[in-house]
């Protein structure tokens, strides 16, 4: 034996009980010695090769200053186990006395050991089990406080600490002494360990806004700099962003990075960074004696950072650290020649990394793509949050409206709760589908609470506007001895997450409808009203603007048809609502001036013609396949270019995927993919001016497709409503549905929107993520664009684009998506700049909606616009009014540059400053000029204003 390693790995091996690893092994649960029962090595046999361990690492770092003492410490040892045949403690501490020379320099070196339990979300199981392993795990670690005044203890979650709080308060009580105490360290900046990619900007900031402000109100907390998110499968490029506008400045994860960096700052476009730790082993991890020797090669990492974070506990079903835990840790205190060893928290090893923040390398790119399979499964949950998300943030708005118009004050309270309860499924276990029914089922629950909160806060915000609009100058003709209309349309066009109610309070022939934006820029577009119990003539309806100028409308049934007791026919107008305003417009029975006459017609007209089906409006020109039903043809009339590649079309693909890759987690490498082209049945079901759709039927192996390509005057977009009955489950291979798109250009840059931003991606044969549109960008003229109401999982490869649309794994949930799946998508062209199909696509998401009035007298105007916005490169993601009735405008800037948003209002302003999420005042450039606020918004950041109106009209 001539090395120093040589002579090491004699000793170990030749210690009884001693089993060599050959490859990382993750340090949680029972180790496999003890499932073998197996006798470990003696205690103080541990110690001495754990310290030897340590002491060659050093050595070897310190250019081999200590050599010889190593040298003499393993001769020694070597001399034992050849003589005796054992080590004993004895010989174990003569060992270590040769190696007190190094003590100095092994205490340079020191280990922060953080306890925590990750204590997974509903991931296999359902909520009651959640609550259970919640309030279990806390209970341990109340136990080993007590009896370790040392230990410390550190949790995240917000709703870890809400279900402490609703079912067992006497427990709360006794956490709160122990975070007091500064023991027990509160990590949740977040209400879940939040995915970091499908969320909306909007919505991972209302993580860190509505936890923070829970745990300051009910708990004391006082610290919320940290963002501790080990399990999150992937991190956009707008994290450090979103954190620091937030006051995060630091940020724990596991996942992502394939990187080197242990500790690093992570940028966002913006150029805001937080310092990031990249766990180097896992996040489940346990006290072991070999802690200490990765610290020097993750010192390494750390750009020389000495001091070292070991988290550990049991963790996924809670549980978290043992006492054996604890137990290994105070011994390990005690050992002479190995790193400083101290409990402690996360925040500490951050305070000493924030030393080192100059020397710390830059990433400056996104963490992904981890668990692309994720994007797309579980479709249920997926729409449910999509559409939820719209939901409250059009509360939100509509509320702000009528509290500036007419004093109303939507419940923020009650608004803060469904929001809570969408966030709790935006768990990275959950949105991403990675679960199980019982998951599903608890989250679909949540997103319907949640939905009735945000339809009654929007139907009450316009029906407080709508009593307060003046509109007793219109002529009507109630009957209320025959009309029955009052009432009608209760529940009517909500389902699938869908629609607001808008229950009608007119009667007669003339029904007043008022028509809503949320967006803060003006809107023409197609309309479509309900309208109940009419007993005029479907042939006469007319409809006007508050000025009596006829509208361009369209009749969609040729007969009233029936919902419940009552009878409605649906109307399409095609309507200009000023931005962030309402408009209101008159249906109407026009007189009669020409008797019809009635003939024999359709006997005499020839036979039916199989041609291609023709969608045509002022911007685009689409063809329909007549034998499959695909698109063929998508020409942007602007330009006159063509978007589908020749003798290819733009459909439905059935695949199939290897089982042994596949799973919720990963779409599987693809085996055969088959386009949808067997349409059995291709009909025309509307015909118009505002309108023209196409329904084609389609047979799937055991499933059912319906596709209705629907082109309405003045859209952009093709949209495309599916209808899929599906019943494939996994077995030999896993059944995948997705959508294609061949394109007619090639390209190598993709663009996608993501939380708070857009991002520019190269072609790659891999699902990414997008919130709501991927564009495939075409540098010489029209980029066709793809947008989903509930789809995340995007395809930019080979001149195609797609969207993945369900996918049929079989683990963890052997049956994820039969059923019936509502899906939406618009396939168009955009040429612009990126802040605008930003707004295409939100725009389709967030439709205008229309509330029924009557006649009467008010003080509101029957058009009004509260705000609207101006900037060619910044977005307005949210419009909220704060308790004092301040009214906060959020947004952020997409163009890469310095750029200047304007905001217009009725009313004066009599205060606006620039602030951050929690209403703090920054140091950004703004004017106020009578009506008017010019801010100044740099590029790639997040922005909020906080304006006081001088008086509400």
């Amino acid at each position: 034996m001539k090395t120093i390693v040589e002579k090491f790995y004699y000793i170990k091996t030749h210690i009884g009980g001693n089993r060599e690893k050959m490859h990382f092994e993750d340090t949680f649960g029972m180790p496999r010695e003890e499932q073998m029962h197996i006798t470990p090595p003696g205690k103080d046999n541990v110690r001495i090769i754990s310290e030897l361990d340590f002491a060659i690492r050093l050595t070897k770092e310190l250019q081999g200053i200590y050599d010889a003492e190593v040298e003499q410490a393993l001769d020694y040892l070597v001399d034992k186990i050849d003589s005796q045949g054992v080590l004993t403690a004895q010989d174990c501490e003569s060992a270590e006395n040769f190696l007190l020379p190094m003590q100095e320099a092994c205490k340079e070196y020191h280990l922060i050991l953080a306890a925590h339990a990750h204590m997974d979300m509903n991931w296999m199981w359902g909520y009651t089990e959640t609550v259970a392993l919640v309030l279990a795990t806390c209970r341990s670690i109340l136990n080993i406080m007590d009896e370790y005044p040392e230990f410390c203890f550190s949790q995240s979650q917000g709703a870890v600490y809400k279900i402490v709080e609703e079912y067992d308060p006497a427990m709360m009580e006794e956490i709160k002494t122990r975070i007091a105490e500064g023991r027990w360290e509160v990590t949740a900046t977040a209400w879940v360990e939040t995915d970091k990619n499908m969320p909306e900007g909007e919505s991972l900031l209302r993580h860190i806004q509505y936890t923070r402000e829970y745990l300051e109100k009910k708990w004391g907390v006082k610290d919320f700099d940290l963002d501790f998110s080990p399990d999150t499968f992937g991190h956009s490029a707008n994290v450090p962003e979103i954190n620091r506008f937030g006051n995060v400045k630091y940020y724990y994860h596991c996942r992502g990075n394939a990187r080197k960096d242990v500790l690093y700052r992570f940028r966002a476009p913006s150029g805001n960074e937080v310092i990031t730790y990249r766990e180097p082993n896992w996040y489940n991890g346990a006290i072991t004696p070999q802690i200490g020797a990765g610290l020097i090669e993750i010192s390494h990492r750390s750009s020389g950072l000495k001091t070292g974070l070991v988290i550990y506990g049991v963790g996924d079903h809670g549980g978290g650290p043992t006492r054996r835990d604890v137990e290994r840790a105070l011994d390990m205190m005690n050992w002479k020649i190995y790193p400083q060893v101290k409990f402690g928290t996360i925040r500490q090893y951050f305070k000493e990394a924030e030393k080192i923040q100059e020397k710390l390398p830059i990433v400056d790119q996104e963490l992904n793509y981890f668990s692309p399979g994720c994007y797309t499964t579980q479709s249920r949950i997926k729409r449910g949050n999509k559409r939820l998300e719209a939901a409250l943030l059009d509360a939100e708005t509509l509320g702000s409206l009528s509290f500036a118009r007419v004093g109303h004050l939507y419940a923020k309270e009650q608004m803060k709760d469904a929001w809570r309860n969408v966030l709790f499924t935006h768990f990275h276990d959950i949105l991403t589908g990675s679960c199980v029914q019982d998951t599903r089922e608890h989250a679909m629950g949540l997103y319907q609470t949640s939905m009735a909160v945000a339809n009654t806060q929007l139907q009450n915000a316009m029906r407080a506007i709508s009593m307060k609009i003046d509109t007793s100058s219109i002529p009507v003709d109630i009957d209320g001895y025959y009309s029955q209309s009052e009432g009608a349309g209760a529940g009517y066009g909500i389902e699938n997450f869908v629609g607001v109610p808008s229950t009608e309070r007119g009667s007669g022939k003339t029904r007043i409808f008022h028509v809503f934006n949320t967006r803060p820029v003006k809107r023409t577009e197609v309309v479509e009203l309900t309208v109940w119990d009419w007993t005029g003539d479907l042939r006469r309806i007319q409809l006007k603007d508050y000025h009596g100028n006829l509208l361009p409308y369209q009749v969609l049934d040729e007969e009233l048809c029936t919902y419940w007791d009552h009878k409605y026919v649906r109307v399409l107008v095609r309507v200009s609502v000023p931005a962030c305003g309402y408009t209101t417009v008159v249906l109407s029975q026009s007189e009669l001036l020409e008797y019809p006459v009635y003939l024999q017609e359709s006997s005499n007209q020839v036979a039916r013609l199989f041609d291609d089906h023709i969608l045509e409006n002022e911007y685009i020109r689409v063809r329909i396949d007549a034998h499959n039903g695909r698109i063929s043809s998508l020409t942007d009339k602007e330009t006159g270019e063509e978007l589908i590649q020749k003798e290819k079309s733009a459909g439905l693909n059935f695949v199939d995927t290897e089982t042994a890759s596949s799973s919720a987690w990963n779409i599987g490498r693809h085996l055969a993919n088959t386009p949808v082209d067997q349409c059995l049945n291709l009909e025309k079901v509307s015909t118009g001016e505002l309108r023209n759709s196409v329904k084609a039927t389609y047979s799937i192996r055991n499933s059912k497709v319906e596709i209705t390509y629907v082109l309405e005057a003045g859209a952009r977009a093709l949209r495309i409503e599916m209808k899929i009955d599906w019943h494939e489950i996994g077995n030999e291979t896993i059944p995948v549905l997705d959508y294609k798109v061949p394109l007619s250009y090639t390209t190598d840059e993709f663009l996608y929107d993501v939380p708070a931003g857009i991002a520019k991606r190269a072609p790659l044969s891999n699902d990414v993520p997008g919130l709501k549109f991927g564009l495939a960008k075409n540098a010489s003229g029209k980029s066709a664009v793809l947008i989903s109401d509930c789809k995340y999982g995007y395809r930019g490869y080979q001149d195609a684009l797609g969207l993945t649309l369900i996918n049929s794994s079989t683990s963890p949930d052997p049956y994820p998506e039969r059923g019936i799946h509502m899906i939406t998508l618009w396939l168009g062209s955009y040429d612009g700049k990126v802040a605008g199909i930003e707004e295409m696509a939100w725009d389709f998401q967030h439709k205008l909606f229309y509330q029924p009035s009557n006649c009467h007298t008010g003080t509101l105007s029957m058009e009004d616009s509260f705000v609207q916005a101006e900037g060619d490169n910044v977005f307005i993601s949210a419009i909220e009014t704060d308790e004092e009735g301040n009214l906060l405008i959020r947004g952020y800037e997409l163009g890469g540059e310095k750029s200047q948003v304007k905001l217009s209002f009725q009313n004066p302003i009599a205060k606006a400053e620039t602030v951050n999420l929690f209403g703090e005042v920054r140091d950004e450039q703004i004017e106020i000029d009578g009506k008017n606020i010019r801010a100044t918004v740099k590029a790639y950041s997040i922005f909020e204003l906080k304006i006081k109106l001088e008086t509400a009209l």
